[in-house]
């Protein structure tokens, strides 16, 4: 039976992503010298990744005499968001407290990190000024 097609990033396509998130907007080439320090990738293997990201809808593609710029579609944060959705649902059956209580139990956090958090809990409680 095929694979389903994942709609969230792999970590190869997450490192192309904060390429283009960097510069905004790149060929393949681009993205393949900004890459080749970090694991070496072929430029094919490359350009096969940036198709798949265009088909998943995360790149747009133009083209520039005969080079193909791609352009993010999906913002770095729209991203993050997303993968944290798949996080819940595969792992904590879609409950956020649960994430963080797992969060919270793995992790040492200082005393600063744990009023910012407490912070951020009672202002996201607070009802939002209507004018």
């Amino acid at each position: 039976m095929p694979r389903k097609k994942s709609r969230t990033l792999t970590d190869a396509e997450h490192r192309i992503m904060e390429v283009l998130w960097e510069k905004r907007s790149a060929t393949v080439a681009e993205v393949a010298d900004v890459l080749a320090g970090e694991n070496g990738s072929a430029y094919t293997t490359i350009l096969t990744m940036m198709r798949i990201l265009r088909a998943k809808g995360y790149l747009s593609c133009r083209k520039e005499g005969r080079a193909h710029v791609f352009t993010p579609k999906v913002d770095r944060e729209t991203a993050a968001r997303k993968a944290v959705g798949q996080v819940l649902t595969k792992f904590f059956s879609g409950s956020p407290s649960e994430l963080v209580l797992s969060f919270l139990r793995e992790e040492e956090l200082s005393e600063e990190e744990l009023d910012g958090l407490k912070r951020k809990i009672r202002e996201s409680e607070e009802p939002e000024n209507e004018y």
